[in-house]
């Protein structure tokens, strides 16, 4: 079978996409990140973490851009793929984390450090620092992580 053949030369990493889309209906309506924030009540620095793909940012602000551009559902629907992209891990974990996601249970034996599915955002971003990441970096690993705490929740 050939492969699919990219038609719009958008980014087919689900994070990068919904990030790139973001950016691209802010611009297409001419705004800055300033405007929009103040039109939706939300911090510009999300919004602008949000279209660099840096964070995701939760339900409610990806609800109201929604509604803002005009787009029901759809940019939750992207967000919601973004979610779940574990791209932004090293390749040596994406197989486990696929697994992971699709069990009924899970035995761990650990003697010194909780695993990722068990931390708090203030457990994995000590451990992540003492690990020496840093700034951006940082923070993206540590909402990956908290992110996986989701599947003990459903």
């Amino acid at each position: 079978m050939p492969a699919r053949r990219v038609v719009t030369g958008r980014s087919q990493q689900p994070r990068k996409r919904f990030a790139e889309e973001l950016r691209l209906l802010r611009n297409g309506r001419g705004e800055s990140l300033r405007e929009l924030a103040e039109r939706l009540g939300w911090d510009a620095s999300t919004l602008g973490k949000m279209e660099s793909g840096t964070n995701l940012g939760g339900p409610e602000v990806v609800e109201a851009l929604d509604t803002h551009y005009g787009t029901p559902g759809l940019l939750l629907a992207l967000w919601e793929v973004a979610m779940g992209d574990n791209s932004q891990f090293k390749e040596q974990y994406r197989r486990y984390m696929d697994l992971e996601a699709e069990a009924l249970s899970l035995w761990h034996y650990g003697v010194s450090i909780l695993p990722g599915v068990l931390q708090t955002a203030e457990y994995a971003r000590e451990v992540l620092t003492l690990g020496g990441l840093k700034g951006s970096d940082l923070e993206q690993q540590v909402e990956a992580r908290t992110g996986r705490r989701k599947l003990l929740e459903g």
